[in-house]
């Protein structure tokens, strides 16, 4: 070997170490970026030469400048953050409406129509007297005002569900915009031989954000691209094709529901149907769990009017005057009973029926007649009526709270899980400081190796040109 490979072979070593010294640099100062992955130079040995019929090595090369990455792990996290978006997303909705729920305070519907009905007891002590009378109206005066509460609150939940569609959309598509475009630069880095892991981790970390607010699924091809998919019960649409991205849009025509699309990457407009992920749970809660509530409160309300109505229409007042007189405004419908339950506009102190006859306007069979409407099964759960008010009321209650407990749940272990992926990942792609600093001073002893090399040849080539002299 000639003085002058020893002396290229030193300069390789600078330029390769100093590379090295660098992507640890990069390493560290990254260790705290989301989703970043450590990187490190894959060393090899250069190809040998041949010098008077012997091979000899020409010192060594960069085989590569790869990250620590594990495809089935990123695969498994995409899959987990999907779940936790949906259950987390379920979770905070169901925690927010059941306050409206809440009997603790003691003053629920619950508790509202056990009032109501106590005063009508309270009443068959003293029909005619104006102050039990009073009480009655007030009584039916707060329940009415909780059954509206629970229906607005409930509508109102329905309606913030609904509105959050639009910015949810929104940020899907700069998502999908920046995957596509970071598709274009890795294609076209990695043509020419450049590096593109740090673009690599952020379209990873892009993705995963994604997968938290709509189940995807995704591909990834040899020129460096990858193609971004969602599936629903009517197909698979591509969201991301290379460097071309789909987009999401609002159909806004019933503003009260609005209509999720997609327009694929290469494809025409469509209705889709998501049900995983932060997406998936929005609809699901306005278009199916809230509103189940909602109804169930419904009967409620429509099964206490019509009782309350069927047996005080034939009741007679302190007057003795005919019967007719409806407690409650009649409900035509199921939907929308909550919200609407009123008392009859013709009702007031000396309308109240608490007679059975018109020859006895001062006796109390009426008034007892609709206490006993308490404990009576006037509730359907189906065709037939099969609980009484507060049992219904009760069963309805103890549903979201279970619901509520359910959900918490399911996000803590979803939380637990992501966690332990999440630790995994950072075993495997994230930096460790203690290993980048080792990584440090080795590179540097090395860098002093070479340095040192060119200087020996460096002495060796000054004595031969002596020799000479």
């Amino acid at each position: 070997m000639s003085l002058s490979a020893a002396l290229e072979i030193g300069k390789n070593g600078l330029r390769i170490f100093q590379l090295a010294n660098e992507v640890t640099s990069e390493n560290i100062a990254n260790v705290n970026t989301p989703g970043y992955s450590r990187q490190r130079v894959v060393l090899e040995s250069a190809p040998p030469t041949t010098a008077n019929g012997f091979p000899l090595g020409t010192g060594v090369q960069i085989a590569a400048v790869e990250r620590y990455y594990d495809g089935l792990l990123q695969q498994q996290l995409v899959n987990a953050e999907t779940t936790l978006g949906f259950d987390t997303a379920k979770s905070q909705v169901l925690q927010q409406i059941e306050p409206a729920f809440n009997e603790v305070t003691n003053d629920g519907i619950g508790t509202a129509i056990t009032n109501f009905f106590g005063a009508w007891q309270d009443l068959t002590l003293n029909p005619a007297g104006y102050l039990e009378r009073q009480a009655v109206i007030t009584r039916a005066n707060t329940m009415v005002d909780n059954f509206n509460f629970v229906s607005t609150t409930l509508n109102n939940s329905i309606t913030t569900q609904n509105a959050a569609l639009t910015p949810m959309t929104d940020s899907l598509n700069a998502i999908l915009k920046n995957i596509a475009q970071l598709n274009g630069q890795i294609k076209t880095t990695e043509l020419v031989n450049g590096n593109a892991n740090e673009m690599r981790d952020q379209r990873d970390q892009l993705i995963r954000e994604m997968s938290q607010e709509i189940g995807i699924s995704y591909k990834e091809y040899g020129d460096g691209t990858t193609d971004v998919s969602f599936t629903d019960a009517n197909g698979t649409y591509d969201l991301v094709k290379g460097s071309t991205a789909g987009a999401f849009s609002i159909d806004k025509t019933d503003p009260v529901s609005f209509v999720v699309q997609l327009t694929p990457a290469g494809g025409a407009l469509t209705t889709i149907s998501p049900t995983t992920g932060k997406l998936g749970a929005i609809l699901a809660m306005r278009d199916t769990i809230i509103p189940d509530y909602l109804t169930q409160v419904d009967i409620l309300a429509k099964a206490v009017v019509d009782a309350v109505n069927a047996s005080h229409s034939t009741g007679y007042n302190p007057t003795g005057d005919p019967p007719g007189q409806n407690f409650f405004t009649t409900l035509a419908a199921v939907p929308g009973a909550a919200a609407n339950i009123a008392l009859d506009p013709g009702l007031n102190v000396n309308t109240i029926a608490a007679s059975s006859s018109a020859a006895l306007p001062g006796d109390n069979r009426k008034a007892l007649e609709i206490a006993h409407l308490a404990s009576s099964k006037n509730v359907p759960f189906g065709a037939a009526a099969t609980a009484t008010f507060n049992n219904y009321y009760s069963s309805l209650v103890s549903k979201v709270g279970l619901d509520v407990q359910s959900a918490k749940n399911t996000v803590a272990h979803d939380e637990a899980f992501s966690k332990q992926l999440s630790a995994l990942r950072e075993s495997n792609s994230g930096v460790s400081l203690d290993e980048e600093l080792t990584n440090l001073i080795r590179y540097q002893r090395s860098y002093q190796a070479s340095a040192k090399l060119i200087t020996a040849t460096s002495e060796m080539m000054d004595v031969a040109i002596g020799l000479i002299r």
